[in-house]
């Protein structure tokens, strides 16, 4: 009896085993999935890209060390998290810096948890997740991946640029495109450097303006 047990025991095991794989979650969806997107298009509607399995530029804030998971999968206890700006927008923009998004955690356990201990402020990644929840108006985000990006927005290019704006209200249009000559001095990704030239060209274009209309005027002191 013994030995026709064990028999039947070898016999069912394939089965089992087949049955066990099958029950396993699914892997991360491989590169070829994802759909590359901002964090602009998932925070204007994260139900729409509920479940999907995303590409993102990011420029990271900081660590969240406190929040409220609700009824998420996202405790404390197995996650950590952190707040990013949206790379396509600027942070020399306030409105910008003061809405960072404030939803994306990284495994515990996992390697990206020193990635995410050991990132500095302004740092920019190629962030690879999956929009696992849509709550509070938010995407919430399990990042799988964290890829460095060269160049960054700043303390120095968020000075300059603050700076050259002021110069501009106050017509001083010498002293505003030097402090852009400044901010354009930081290692800045490309988009950022072409936003610097576009205000950079609409200074001079409001300078040549000013001086058509108030022929010898000095700028302003």
């Amino acid at each position: 009896m013994a030995t026709v047990l064990v028999l039947l025991w070898a016999l069912s095991l394939p089965a089992a085993l087949a049955q066990q794989q099958r029950a396993r979650p699914s892997p991360v969806p491989i590169a070829g999935a994802e759909r590359e997107a901002t964090l602009l298009e998932l925070r204007a509607n994260p139900g729409r890209w509920l479940g999907e399995s995303v590409r993102v530029a990011l420029q990271f804030r900081g660590r969240v060390e406190d929040w409220n998971p609700y009824l998420s999968r996202f405790g404390p206890l197995d996650w950590m998290a952190f707040e990013a700006w949206p790379d396509e927008v600027f942070t020399w923009d306030p409105e910008v810096f003061e809405n960072p998004a404030p939803r994306l955690f990284v495994r515990r356990e996992g390697r990206l948890a020193g990635v995410r201990e050991r990132a500095r402020r302004y740092a920019r990644f190629e962030a690879h997740a999956l929009v696992r929840e849509a709550f509070l108006g938010e995407p919430w985000l399990e990042i799988v991946e964290l890829v460095p990006l060269e160049g960054e927005v700043g303390e120095g290019a968020i000075l300059h640029v603050g700076r050259a704006r002021q110069c501009v209200l106050e017509r001083q249009w010498t002293l505003a495109l030097e402090q852009y000559e400044r901010a354009k001095s930081a290692p800045l990704p490309p988009q950022a450097l072409a936003a610097i030239e576009k205000e950079m060209l609409e200074t001079r274009e409001a300078e040549e303006l000013d001086e058509r209309e108030n022929p010898g005027r000095e700028e302003e002191r």
